[in-house]
This record gives C-alpha cells, sequence and structure tokens, in this order.
C-alpha cells in the first residue's frame, strides 16, 4: 500500500494503449497515490484528473474545458444502443461520428457510453443526465451510482417520455459524471468489496441477467394508447350528451313558444337546420380521429347557438308576462268604467184615505 506520491505519478500523462490502461488499472487497485495529499471526499476536477492520469480509471478522457466542471466530467454516448420495439423484437443500432443516438418516443433504450470504467477500490462514480437531455423529456434517474472496483462499460437506460423520436449527435454530451474518494484506505483484504466476476461483461450479458432475455420495453406506449381509446370514448359520450341536451332544449323551446305562433315559425326553420348539423356531426364521428377537432369545433358553435336560443326564450318569457301584466291592468280599466249599481227602492205601504164622513161618524159613536 502506497503511503505517499510516488514520484513516478507526478510526470504520468494519460494513457495512451489498452495495455498501458490495464496496467495502471492493476497497479492502483488497492494502492492510492495520493492517499496523503488529497483527503476523502467528492473530488474537484484538479484532483479527478490527477487520479484519471495515475490510475486510467476512465480511459478515453479528453481534457477539454467545454467537458470539464469545478466537479464533474461530461461523457458521451459511444459504442452501440440498444431496444425493443412495439413488437418485442430487438434493435441494436451503432453510435459514433456517423451514426448519432436514436431514442425512439415512449421507449427505454440502453446507451453505452464513450468510455470504459475502470475505479480503484477507494473511488466511487456516480452519474446524471444532463440538464440539456432532460429538458427535451429524457429521463435516466437519481443519480446511479457506480462501486469502486468495477471495471466495464457502462450501460445506461434512457427513458425517453415524449412523443417525439430524438436523434443525438455523439458530439453532444449525454451524462456528467462525478468521483468520490471513499473514507476508508484501500485494502484488498476487505471482504465487502465488488465482485470480479461482475466486471468486464458485454451489455448482452447485462441484459440477460436483468430480464432473462425478455424485451425491456417502456409501458407508455401501451399506457397512451389506451388513454387515446378512453378520451377517443369519452369524446364520443360528450357528443351524445351535449346532442340529447340540444334535443331537450328544442323541445322546451317548441312547448314554450306554443303562445306565440310567430316565434315558432322563425324557430322552426332554425331547428331544423340545427338538426341536420346535428345529423351531420353524428355521421362524422366514426371517421379518422384527425376529424376529432373539427367537431368539437362545430359542436361549440351549436352550444353558442344554443345559448342564444335560450336567451331568446328567455326573452320571450319576458314579453308574455309583460303581455299579462297589460292584460290585467286593461281588465282593471275595464272594471273602473262600469256604472255603480243603485240598490232597489224599498216598497212603500200606501195608507187608504179615508174619507171625512167616515171619520166623524165613528167619533160620534164613541162618544
Amino acid at each position: 500500500m502506497t503511503t505517499g506520491t510516488p514520484e513516478d505519478v507526478q510526470n504520468f500523462d494519460y494513457a495512451k494503449t489498452d495495455k498501458e490502461v490495464a496496467e495502471r488499472a492493476e497497479r492502483f487497485r488497492y494502492a492510492d497515490p495520493y492517499q496523503n495529499d488529497i483527503p476523502p471526499a467528492l473530488l474537484s476536477s484538479k484532483d479527478f484528473i490527477k487520479y484519471v492520469k495515475a490510475t486510467a480509471m476512465v480511459y478515453p478522457f479528453f481534457e477539454d474545458k467545454s467537458r470539464i466542471k469545478a466537479a464533474s466530467y461530461e461523457i458521451r454516448a459511444g459504442k452501440k444502443a440498444i431496444w425493443w420495439d412495439e413488437s418485442g423484437r430487438k434493435i441494436e443500432r451503432a453510435v459514433d461520428e456517423e451514426h448519432p443516438l436514436f431514442l425512439p418516443k415512449n421507449s427505454i433504450t440502453f446507451v453505452q457510453i464513450e468510455s470504459t470504467i475502470r475505479l480503484p477500490q477507494y473511488i466511487a462514480l456516480r452519474f446524471n443526465l444532463r440538464i440539456t437531455q432532460v429538458h427535451r423529456g429524457l429521463l435516466l434517474g437519481t443519480g446511479p451510482l457506480i462501486d469502486p472496483e468495477f471495471e466495464g462499460d457502462i450501460l445506461i437506460p434512457i427513458h425517453n417520455l415524449t412523443d417525439q423520436d430524438y436523434s443525438i449527435p455523439v458530439s453532444e454530451g449525454l451524462i456528467w459524471v462525478e468521483f468520490t474518494k471513499t473514507s476508508s484506505p484501500p485494502d484488498p483484504n476487505w471482504p465487502f468489496r465488488l465482485e470480479r466476476r461482475k466486471s468486464l461483461q458485454t451489455p448482452e450479458q447485462y441484459l440477460q441477467k436483468a430480464n432473462g432475455g425478455n424485451p425491456i420495453r417502456s409501458s407508455l406506449g401501451d399506457a397512451i394508447a389506451e388513454f387515446r381509446q378512453r378520451a377517443e370514448a369519452a369524446e364520443r359520450d360528450a357528443r351524445r350528451a351535449r346532442q340529447a341536451n340540444q334535443i331537450v332544449a328544442a323541445g322546451a323551446l317548441v312547448t314554450f313558444l306554443l303562445a306565440a305562433l310567430g316565434i315558432i315559425i322563425g324557430l322552426y326553420s332554425y331547428f331544423g337546420t340545427m338538426a341536420q348539423m346535428a345529423g351531420a356531426v353524428q355521421d362524422k364521428a366514426s371517421t379518422a380521429l384527425a376529424k376529432v377537432e373539427t367537431l368539437a369545433s362545430r359542436t361549440d358553435e351549436d352550444r353558442k347557438n344554443a345559448d342564444e336560443d335560450k336567451k331568446a326564450i328567455d326573452a320571450a318569457r319576458q314579453t308574455i308576462d309583460d303581455m299579462k301584466k297589460d292584460v290585467a291592468a286593461l281588465h282593471a280599466e275595464i272594471a273602473a268604467l262600469k256604472p255603480p249599481t243603485s240598490p232597489a227602492p224599498a216598497p212603500q205601504l200606501r195608507k187608504a184615505t179615508k174619507r171625512a164622513g167616515q171619520v166623524r161618524r165613528r167619533r160620534r159613536r164613541l162618544r
């Protein structure tokens, strides 16, 4: 185990051949050349560049200002991509300068990166999707961790959550990686280590172990198809409901306007035209999905016309109410114009006139 920085490491440049990469990775697997110089932490770009030169943990590595940030390094897609189409057929496509990375819509694509990773026992790697790709609707996951001592090609599953295909040139960054130096010094006898048999595997071996070679597809495609069918059914039901409401409204309008024959005649022809329009909409409802928006716009126009009819009904109702008030007022005026009836005079009893002679004779007898 190295307790200080070997003098020859100070003069190291990036490894240039596969043989040189393998030699450095093996030499510093359990020997930290900067054990006393770089503390355990998230490595800054200055420090992870030193480790890349010494251990060849990322090969090839490109010291380009556009690809290096304060604590992360940009890695691009490379080698090949794998996905399954809707029929379950496995598709493999090369990814290089002439063949950009292709990401079908509503799919999961497994992408190899341009560099091979060989981590020593004291460094872990974490990566995330480049923010530009995230803004396109692509999804990688939250910070997958690559354990120390991993060797091989990383296979990245990228979800294209959008409804369009993407073609990304290899000159465009795919992921940002960061390096963390662990708190414990390297120890070849430490029992909790990554098994060597899990390293240097092919993409086919990873996928075989993950799902037994069966297709690995996104459920979005099926879910979207089902959602589209339900949306179409809902739209048909909504059209039927709107048509039924229009029929009910038309019936109520005709019934109400029986009191005003002139208005009925004018509106009858209109509702006949509207019924024809409704029949035309119903006939066209079974055509291609592309006509749904046209049908919806026509339905909105019918709804607007129905609202105008309702306003006409309210106006007619108000007119009739006003007429009723006028009639009541007229009745009151007519009643006021009739002469008052005088009560019949009571019959008067007439007293029979008596003769003066009869009165005198009665008086004499009384005496």
